[in-house]
């Protein structure tokens, strides 16, 4: 910004020939200085403008992730309670080999074998071995077994099937609203991040300019210390300025790659490549809607606050769920069975094989007070969640409160800040026209140089202020659609 643009020839000097010098100085040195004295590396930058950072944000958010995931488990857990009013089916399959001593003792008579068994029973079979010899008999057996059966529980303890679904697709649809809130809430900190570093890199601008301000006054100032119409105190407090302002230059460039990282951070990029923003979005005409339409509206729209209203919905299942308990179960069964033994002294069939079916009745009269402690506690959740919703409707009403009164000093602010500003210009150029005739000190200069500083930083704060406050409040009323969110 130049502010050396006023008509020397206006005034009158004594002696007249060394006033005319010193001008011809002044300005022979105002066109040698730079402009600006910000490097230039020659490379040109990838620019990414707001809507490109959200995109990469909600592409590669770890938090987006998690929310996906855990709609997934909510998912699941849906088909899980629908899969709950299909039958149990069982298969069965028993394969045994075994090896032992059926018959202790083996005693011949007339060929007559007489057994007795480790029962203390005696058996009688013709055989043909020599008299009067002893045997040990050894059998090995197989036994196969194969069963099958369903089972359908038709009254679950009065429809408790009905209830866990029921409790299933609310938490599905809250996972849901969590994760669309998750998505605004990723939008807005990238907007945040954003708009700081837009901040930063105006406040560096201010710096820059200041810097180069600084280092003019100080040339002006030492021409007229070498023409007499200045102290050496005079160049050295301008010295000393112009130190301060570069000192303030280091810290607006730090400050600008801090948030340049905080910005990648918002994206899930922490190491991302340099890259350059687009800064036309800092510009707006302040708009500011009425407190209580926005509370309406987030009443409406709010994820989160939708999401704690369906959490309750499924506490009260639960509630539902649990008394279920009370009452009996009514289920429907059937099975088959077959089996076969090729064990020699097996008596009765080799092979059998069942079909039943049926049902059945059963009630829990006593379960050791688990459905009583199960059900005090599912109402103790409903209490909780209906606690939690109050209390999200009454965090609502403070945070758009907030929001919105940091709106109207935003807007206030930046209003007052560019009245400072012309102000500023005119002090300034009043303090260095009485400076330059004697009839002011160069800390006189000084003041109205760091006055224009902090008004034209004032400026640029309160935009930056305000367009973050109008984020947080799109996503505080269930907004930010418009800027990449999803909603739904």
């Amino acid at each position: 910004m130049k502010v050396w643009n006023q008509d020397l020839s206006s005034f009158h000097f004594a002696p007249a020939w060394p006033a005319l010098a010193g001008a011809c100085l002044l300005l022979g040195g105002l066109l040698a200085c730079p402009a600006s004295a910000q490097p230039t590396t020659g490379v040109e930058l990838p620019t990414l403008d707001l809507q490109d950072c959200i995109h990469i944000a909600l592409k590669e958010s770890p938090a987006l992730h998690i929310a996906g995931q855990q709609q997934e488990i909510a998912s699941q857990n849906v088909k899980e309670a629908w899969w709950a009013f299909s039958p149990t089916i069982q298969l069965g399959y028993d394969w045994q080999k075994s090896e032992r001593t059926d018959f202790s003792v083996t005693q011949y008579k007339d060929d007559v074998v007489e057994l007795v068994d480790s029962g203390g029973d005696i058996l009688l079979f013709p055989v043909s071995t020599p008299d009067g010899t002893f045997a040990d008999e050894e059998i090995t057996t197989d036994y196969n077994a194969f069963s099958g059966g369903a089972r359908l529980d038709i009254l679950d303890h009065g429809f408790r099937n009905f209830k866990n679904l029921s409790a299933a697709k609310h938490r599905l649809e809250a996972a849901r609203a969590d994760g669309a809130y998750s998505r605004a809430l990723v939008v807005e900190y990238v907007i945040t991040t954003y708009f700081n570093l837009l901040r930063r890199e105006k406040l560096l601008d201010v710096a820059l300019d200041t810097r180069d301000q600084a280092a003019k006054e100080l040339e002006r100032t030492e021409t007229y210390f070498r023409l007499g119409s200045a102290a050496k105190s005079d160049v050295l407090q301008q010295k000393v300025r112009l130190s301060n302002t570069k000192l303030d230059l280091v810290v607006a460039e730090n400050a600008v790659k801090q948030a340049f990282v905080n910005l990648a951070y918002a994206m899930s990029r922490p190491l991302a490549s340099e890259f350059a923003i687009d800064s036309s979005v800092l510009n707006t005409d302040f708009p500011i809607a009425e407190v209580e339409r926005l509370y309406q509206e987030a009443l409406a729209s709010r994820k989160d606050l939708f999401s704690s209203q369906e959490n309750l919905e499924a506490n009260r299942m639960d509630v539902a769920s649990a008394t279920t308990g009370f009452y009996p179960t009514l289920n429907a069964f059937v099975n088959y069975t077959r089996y076969e033994n090729n064990s020699p002294y097996r008596f009765g069939s080799q092979e059998s094989e069942s079909f039943t079916y049926g049902w059945g009745v059963s009630w829990d009269i006593f379960d050791k007070m688990r459905t009583w402690t199960g059900r005090a506690k599912a109402k103790a959740n409903v209490r909780i969640a209906e606690y939690q919703l109050e209390q999200a409707h009454n965090d609502i009403r403070v945070e758009i409160r907030q929001l919105h009164n940091l709106m109207v000093e935003a807007r206030e602010k930046a209003q007052t800040s560019r009245e400072a500003i012309e102000e500023s210009l005119e002090n300034l150029r009043l303090a260095q026209e009485r400076f330059r005739v004697g009839a002011g000190t160069t800390l006189d200069v000084i003041v109205a140089q760091v006055s224009l500083a902090s008004s034209r930083a004032e400026e640029v704060q309160a935009m930056c202020d305000f367009l973050i406050a109008e984020a947080r409040m799109q996503r505080a009323v269930g907004r930010l659609t418009f800027l990449g969110g999803n909603s739904g």
